[in-house]
């Protein structure tokens, strides 16, 4: 019997009921539904421990993973099918989907106790990203756990040695980074530390690809590939808008930075929309934390600014766009927040200012068309050879913003955050679901 399998039939999902937690914990759940009918596994007992701080929670939980669940279940058909082949009496898919449904839920034991994570042999960890908070968690557990469990941290900012050293785990924990919403995004960034178990990066790359999800190593620096990324993309924009302001307002340098990033460079998100989709006030802490631990000062004023006027940005609880930089009807943006005002204004005719400043010719391909179309590398490729011959400011920018990411991708790897400008293109195009990657020929 596969000992790493065994690991799987005591899991504890620490911060269960969050929005990483609960994607995380609908992750095992199908996983371990899964192995029950693995001709070695049949009539043995598995367990999900999911760990948060209220029963309330817990039971707003179980609703969202009973509708997975159940969405899944009806994808898959033809496998349960096969699953259920010597049960004669489930003759109906819904009676299958049902009792597959049962059988998962039955895995739950949800708590507000830690106890249960005491005789977990895998515990998966999406709590605050908060070193103290972390290791003294993993300490409590490892000290009272005889069955030596790896830990499995969500961090996407603090590096994994700290919290190995800091909690006395003796390598048996790795950075297992998953993308919002887990369930959902394929990407995870595995960080391994200096002296950790190969057995738990064995598990990890079994419990990935078992998942079908595409696996990328980063180095153990603070933000790793995804937020150092990210991170030094927002402080490009912000560097832009400073130049921009003095002659265009607050307002219109904005919007033109936006229209750029989102229209010109072709991603699904202008940079200030995605800041306000991540959440202004998240992205200023993880800021904060890697700063930590890193030399180089990833401060944004601008950001600091809005925060002060109580500006954060990020989802409400139904995943519906809280207003940051922008105000939201629909998801569409439809006003920005007004410093002078302090207010959200319109941006309708500001739009059609920046249109006419920014005068672009070339027409560019929407992400949308793009994103659906198999010819989007060649159209890409047209695109961007058009853009680049031309004269008008918006073109400039574009073609500036493109060759400053080209350089981040390829100090990354400098830096020693990752072993190839690749990986930076892996996670890009796949947790930030860019066409392409930073580091490219367009350029």
């Amino acid at each position: 019997m596969n000992h790493h399998l065994e690991r799987y039939k005591n899991i504890s999902v620490l911060g269960a009921a969050g929005k990483m937690g609960s994607g995380i914990l609908l992750l095992n759940v199908l996983h371990s539904a899964k192995l029950m009918h693995h001709p070695d596994y049949v009539g043995q007992t598995f367990v999900v421990n999911a760990i948060d701080q209220s029963f309330e929670q817990l039971d707003k939980l179980n609703h969202y993973i009973k509708d997975q669940v159940t969405r899944w279940a009806e994808k898959n058909i033809i496998w349960l099918r096969k699953a259920y082949n010597n049960r004669p009496h489930l003759i109906d898919n819904k009676d299958i989907i049902d009792t597959f449904v049962f059988e998962a839920l039955s895995l739950i034991k949800p708590s507000i106790n830690i106890e249960p994570t005491y005789r977990s042999t895998l515990i998966f960890e999406a709590i605050i990203e908060n070193e103290d908070v972390k290791t003294k968690l993993f300490k409590q557990i490892n000290d009272n756990n005889p069955n030596k469990p790896f830990f499995l941290s969500n961090t996407s900012s603090i590096p994994i040695s700290v919290l190995n050293d800091k909690a006395e785990l003796n390598g048996n924990i790795i950075g297992c980074h998953f993308y919002n919403p887990p369930a959902v995004q394929k990407l995870i960034e595995v960080i391994e530390t200096e002296n950790g178990n190969p057995d738990l990066t064995k598990l990890v790359y079994g419990f990935a690809n078992h998942m079908q999800k595409v696996l990328v190593p980063s180095n153990d620096l603070a933000g790793f590939i995804g937020n150092g990324f990210l991170m030094r993309d927002i402080l490009y924009a912000e560097k832009q808008y400073n130049n921009l302001k003095p002659d265009m307002g607050h307002n219109k340098t904005i919007l033109s930075i936006n229209t750029i990033s989102h229209e010109l460079l072709i991603r699904p998100m202008g940079i200030f929309q995605l800041i306000d989709y991540v959440g202004i006030e998240v992205c200023t802490y993880i800021m904060k934390v890697m700063n930590h631990y890193l030399e180089d000062e990833l401060i944004s004023p601008l950001l600091n600014k809005l925060l002060s006027l109580g500006i954060k940005g990020g989802q409400n609880p139904d995943g519906t766009q809280k207003d940051g930089f922008f105000q939201y009807s629909e998801g569409d943006i439809v006003g920005i927040y007004d410093l002078e005002s302090k207010s959200y204004i319109s941006t309708g005719d500001l739009m059609e200012e920046v249109k006419h400043f920014l005068a672009v010719k070339t027409e560019a391909y929407s992400w949308k068309q793009l994103s659906q179309s198999k010819r989007a590398a060649k159209h890409l490729d047209n695109f961007f050879s058009e853009l680049i011959k031309e004269n008008s400011i918006g073109a400039k920018m574009a073609c500036n913003y493109m060759r400053a990411m080209k350089d981040l991708g390829i100090q990354l790897q400098a830096d020693g955050v990752c072993s190839s400008t690749e990986h930076v293109n892996t996670v890009m195009k796949n947790g930030f679901f860019h066409l392409y990657g930073p580091v490219n020929n367009y350029i």
